[in-house]
């Protein structure tokens, strides 16, 4: 008797590594990613009616920071996929285990962070701006590595609860960090209920009150859940040199592509702003709109990841790549949809940045942001397959030939476009044709790696003693 061909819905959605199994972790990491974006966006969406280079300058010193705590930050997250791992393999006590090291790793980066940023505000990465930007800038980058500390403890514990795939404690800390965010940046940014209007100050230091709100929501329900009473070992150390060691082997090379390319995007972005204040802020207007659209597609790569990581830790690598298959799918499906909207609504979502404001002259600006917001939207499709594909070789701990993968890609993008404009001096929006071009070139190269690589047939966790 022949057996009945599967329906669609068995086929995409139903069983394990479909997407209805992929979707409780997916959408509440969808949603908080969208909601940490929201932050930043804020921030820069106020400061559009402060000034056109306050805007800029939160996003060059916001980022030159994260590009020193990402490292870390890189290690610490990764303990989310071997908590995924273990958890799948049944060993609930090692989650435990690899939260602590993780915690470890964070408190011990703080003075590295501090030490690193010092050494970074000594170089010229800010030295091609104007003199008004590098101020701010400069300000702007000092406020988040003093607050750096919060983020660092923070993914600690969202990378504990994002392993065992509880993520709706992270939608419901980054709700409750989005709104002190919008209240402490209308109040402090423009002087409201007796406070002086701080401009940049004020931003800045709504972001990190935000991030502690963040923190202390993950922190109490962690205390407050008895997942870590019933789990922990009490007798057992805080440190434990094979799980830590494990931790910075596989999170190392993660930190390191976090860094790396984040170095290949500061000189991208410093590469835009060169041409002036109107291009550097038509540049952040995009990038804000890009990193809107994006982040949420970081949400779909950390569910793929924890998915894959749960399933190899069940040693079910056939689970596994069904998983990153439902990925593919989540991801594209939302690309599309995001590059409907950026053709569609482009005139309005420059103007959201680009106020009538007395004093302040925007038209310049609006002519770059346009047609580099619509060229934008062209690649978020491959932008979906590359997330994803870094998703899946994450949660199987093939960290480090995608880091490998990953940076040579950066630095020939960065090569590029440094090329284009110091030397050869092309317009702005050819560059960014060009630039374009080579991030959706570069996504095909990691597809590759994921599709002939050896991803399935890792095991990076111990079996589990009877």
């Amino acid at each position: 008797m022949s057996r009945r061909p599967p329906t669609f819905l068995q086929k995409h959605f139903d069983g394990p590594g479909g997407i209805f199994a992929l979707l409780p972790i997916a959408v509440p990491m969808f949603l908080s990613s969208m909601f940490d974006m929201l932050m930043m966006f804020v921030d820069r969406l106020f400061l559009a009616r402060v000034g056109v280079v306050h805007q800029a300058a939160t996003m060059t010193g916001g980022i030159t920071n994260w590009m020193v705590v990402s490292f870390f930050v890189g290690i610490v997250s990764y303990s989310s996929a071997l908590t995924a791992q273990y958890y799948g393999a049944g060993q609930r006590n090692n989650c435990i285990v690899i939260f602590r090291q993780a915690m470890a790793v964070a408190l011990a980066s703080y003075p590295l962070v501090l030490l690193v940023d010092y050494l970074v505000s000594l170089s010229p990465v800010f030295s091609m701006h104007s003199a008004l930007e590098q101020m701010l800038e400069k300000r702007y980058f000092w406020y988040m590595a003093f607050g750096s500390v919060v983020s660092l403890v923070r993914f600690a514990f969202a990378s504990f609860f994002t392993g065992i795939g509880r993520t709706k404690i992270l939608l419901y800390a980054n709700i409750a960090a989005v709104l002190v965010n919008v209240a402490a940046n209308w109040v402090l940014i423009f002087g409201h209920f007796g406070f002086p209007a701080l401009g940049l100050d004020g931003a800045a230091i709504g972001t990190i009150l935000s991030n502690i709100v963040n923190m202390l929501v993950l922190v109490l329900v962690f205390r407050g859940s008895r997942l870590w009473k019933l789990w922990d070992r009490p007798q057992s150390r805080f440190l434990q040199m094979d799980k830590l060691w494990k931790l910075l082997r596989y999170g190392l090379p993660q930190g390191g592509e976090n860094v790396l390319g984040l170095c290949c995007f500061v000189l991208l972005v410093s590469s835009f702003h060169s041409y002036g204040d109107d291009m550097a802020a038509a540049t952040t207007i995009v990038f804000n709109w890009d990193g809107f659209s994006f982040h949420p597609l970081l949400g779909i790569q950390i569910a793929v990841s924890t998915l894959v990581g749960q399933s190899m830790g069940k040693n079910a690598p056939a689970t596994a790549q069904r998983a990153a298959h439902s990925g593919f799918k989540v991801a594209i499906a939302y690309a599309v949809f995001m590059i409907f909207v950026f053709l569609t609504f482009t005139t309005q979502m420059v103007g959201v940045f680009t106020p009538d404001v007395p004093g302040i002259e925007y038209s310049e600006v609006r002519f770059y942001a346009r047609p580099m917001l619509k060229l934008a939207g062209l690649y978020l499709l491959t932008d979906a397959v590359l997330i994803t594909s870094v998703g899946v070789m994450r949660g199987a701990g093939d960290t480090f030939w995608c880091m490998m993968v990953h940076l040579c890609n950066q630095l020939v993008i960065t090569v590029v476009i440094c090329t284009c404009v110091y030397c050869w001096k092309l317009p702005p929006l050819v560059v960014w044709i060009i630039f374009v071009i080579c991030g959706m070139l570069s996504s095909a190269t990691l597809f590759a790696r994921y599709k002939f690589g050896s991803w399935r047939t890792l095991r990076i966790i111990e079996e589990k003693r009877s």
